[in-house]
């Protein structure tokens, strides 16, 4: 009877807990690119922003507080801000020149938010005259705070469906903010080779998370309140289960199930999924946790799963998510961006989204071609544009001044390739279109006011020899490189210095930021404890300070040996070049830092090692989470970044580039002469003076000869 009251008092608290979830997210995550302010201009403007809403959730109260500042020079009776909900109107505020500063809080209807993605619009009407007025003035603006903005969520979770199709969809699901939690069961992890398929399994999940956050843990028993991973052998796996009151198929083979989370004997969590990978033997685990990391799309429908053989194509260097393939002509279409219309003064911009390869050798003198196809409204004035930003940098503005309209083909825009980076690039087209003026001074209508851009346009980009200076610690945040360089982790060992769940935790974490920097699972990566000599690929070290080699620590920028050389900032001189001293120094690591460092590997010519480290394996793994944060990525460059483990969120980052250089890459059509050229550049400048010197010498005692000889025969 206890135990019975113990169940129901159980269920009833799981139920109360699935009710009362809440969920605060700052609004600027929401955004493509993080921005901290959105800038509504002209008399007519619209932002939109798009909020997920995952499949996962039954949204039962959604609250919106943001703030604004709109222009001293607006009419109050002429300007007005609205914000929209899938088109339909939830507030109006209007623009006050008086208190020109406002904050608002806006109940968002549960019935407008739809399972999947939700456009939050903030558009503006604003006017500074009644009489005549130029339709782009400078004090015709308004700014959101989306910085300083939250959304507020309240919603249940709905029962987890058991079948393995809802593996893909509804339970790691991108649209889940502010981030995905997995939770991994130790117990079964009982050697480097299991841990290495739970590498390949947490890859797996974190690719379906797309670009959202996921943070992996690893217990030794289930954890309550998130999906768990059971990865492991057979015999363990149905003791495991039994004890947990869970029956599962005793056939011979590999397995993949989905059950609810068992938290007692006779107690379910139907709101989480305890996923079962196991195998007869470790080859049969592997093959199931394998066609566990490639299952894309929702099938089966089924609870478990039989796999039976698994097969993947052929797998390029440098292939994976948006890569482009060098001297190959791309369609807008190609790239996500279908034929679209942009109505209106001042319209949002469209973008396409594209990688390169991190190590490309890019020379002054090449250009991408960009070629497009559009068309335009007629009766616009014929100072309207259509701006070109790369990396929201303009690069061009193309003049529409055909007052009767046109439609344009084959339109060229040749872009210097020094201008595209490392890893993503971004092209935008952004137009502006201003209208006609009447000879009385009123405006046109502005339904005229269009700019088409068709999908047929192309885009190419010039092939290019794979060669790049290293250590870059950028190239790794940006592109997961040179990990990446195999899509799949081919050639890559990740040293484990601790066989401890924290420092395990912290692999399945960087797994998981480089899998969704490259957009493939890294079926290949190689995990163990074992120090990986004469290692002929990349490295990555994870662990404690003091539980990494001494050797390789000879090696890093930041030497974390007994006696430590520690490099201070003496002067700082342009673009954050440094001036170092170094301090020979006794001391320790200390808690509160954490440091990444990328050097040369002392067992193969142009790889490379990465050194992730903290104090004790708990804040190793504190760092890991860390390190998957834009605002740390974005600002680890280098060779050495330490980071202040307390500062979050206003996270303290420093960067510093103190060891020596080497030379990656592969492939290319590039000679010996240029390789060398480029890897030995201060020599050749040495090699150069020598050069004319010796010419000039040459010359000179050439003419001293000539000279000398026709004077004795004057």
């Amino acid at each position: 009877m206890k135990q019975l009251f113990l169940c129901i008092a159980t269920i009833f608290c799981l139920a109360h807990l699935a009710h009362a979830a809440v969920v605060e997210v700052p609004l600027y995550k929401f955004t493509n690119t993080l921005v901290k302010s959105i800038d509504l201009k002209c008399i007519s403007a619209e932002y939109t922003i798009p909020v997920s809403v995952p499949e996962r959730w039954e949204i039962e109260k959604a609250v919106m507080r943001f703030q604004y500042v709109n222009s001293s020079s607006l009419l109050e009776n002429k300007s007005t801000l609205v914000v929209k909900v899938n088109g339909y109107p939830i507030a109006q505020i209007k623009l006050s020149p008086i208190v020109p500063e406002g904050e608002v809080k806006v109940a968002i209807p549960a019935i407008l938010l739809d399972t999947g993605y939700n456009n939050i619009s903030f558009a503006v009407t604003q006017h500074y005259t009644d009489e005549c007025e130029d339709p782009c003035a400078p004090g015709l603006w308004t700014t959101i705070k989306v910085d300083e903005s939250i959304l507020r969520v309240e919603y249940r979770l709905k029962p987890v469906p058991l079948r393995l199709s809802a593996i893909s969809e509804f339970i790691f699901d991108p649209k889940i903010f502010p981030r995905g939690r997995v939770n991994f069961i130790a117990e079964g992890l009982t050697s480097e080779e299991l841990i290495n398929y739970a590498g390949i399994v947490a890859s797996g999940i974190a690719l379906r998370y797309d670009y959202r956050q996921v943070f992996f843990s690893v217990s030794k028993d289930i954890k309550p309140n998130v999906d768990n991973i059971l990865l492991g052998k057979k015999d363990f796996i149905y003791d495991f289960l039994r004890k947990k009151g869970v029956e599962i198929n005793e056939g011979a083979g590999a397995l993949l199930k989905i059950t609810h989370l068992p938290l007692e004997k006779f107690v379910r969590d139907p709101h989480h999924a305890l996923i079962i990978i196991t195998g007869e033997h470790t080859e049969q685990v592997k093959l199931a946790a394998e066609t566990f990391a490639i299952m894309s799309f929702p099938f089966p429908d089924t609870d478990e799963m039989t796999p039976v053989k698994f097969e993947l194509p052929d797998v390029a260097q440098y292939s994976g998510k948006h890569m482009l393939v060098p001297d190959k002509k791309y369609t807008l279409k190609t790239l996500n961006l279908e034929t679209y219309t942009f109505k209106g003064l001042s319209p949002n911009p469209k973008e396409i989204i594209f990688r390169l390869p991190p190590d490309f050798l890019v020379k002054q003198n090449q250009y991408a071609n960009l070629s497009l196809h559009f068309a335009y409204g007629a009766g616009m004035r014929n100072f309207s544009v259509l701006n070109v930003l790369l990396n929201g940098i303009h690069i061009r503005a193309i003049r529409l001044d055909n007052e009767l309209g046109a439609i344009v083909a084959g339109y060229n825009l040749t872009i210097p390739t020094y201008l595209f980076r490392a890893g993503t690039n971004v092209i935008s087209f952004a137009p502006m279109l201003a209208p006609s003026m009447s000879s009385n001074c009123e405006p046109k209508p502005i339904d005229n006011l269009f700019f088409t851009i068709f999908d047929n346009s192309t885009f190419i980009f010039p092939p290019m020899p794979h060669l790049v200076e290293l250590p870059r610690l950028e190239l790794f945040f940006l592109n997961g490189f040179p990990f990446t360089r195999w899509p799949d982790g081919h050639e890559t060992f990740l040293f484990m210095t601790q066989p401890t769940s924290s420092v395990i935790a912290s692999a399945f974490n960087i797994i998981g930021s480089i899998t969704q920097k490259n957009g493939f699972p890294l079926l290949e990566i190689k995990m163990g404890f074992r120090k990986p000599d004469a290692w002929d690929g990349e490295i990555i070290i994870l662990g404690s300070a003091e539980s990494i080699p001494d050797d390789l620590k000879e090696l890093a920028p930041l030497k974390l040996t007994k006696n430590t050389s520690v490099p201070y900032p003496v002067v700082k001189s342009w673009r954050d070049e440094k001036t170092l001293a170094f301090s020979g120094q006794i001391s320790d690591f200390g808690k509160a830092k954490g440091a990444v460092m990328q050097f040369k590997s002392p067992y193969r010519v142009g790889r490379t090692i990465l050194m992730v480290t903290a104090f004790s394996p708990k804040e190793l793994y504190a760092f890991s989470k860390m390190l998957t944060e834009p605002a740390v990525e974005g600002a680890c460059k280098g060779d050495l970044t330490l980071v202040d483990l307390a500062s979050a969120p206003h996270y303290k980052v420093y960067s510093f580039d103190i060891g020596k250089k080497y030379f990656s890459g592969k492939g290319g059509k590039i000679s010996r002469v240029k390789a060398y050229i480029y890897s030995m550049s201060k020599y050749y400048a040495y090699l150069l003076v020598f050069v004319f010197l010796f010419l000039g010498i040459t010359v000179f005692y050439l003419l001293y000869r000539f000279r000398k000889r026709r004077l004795k025969s004057a």
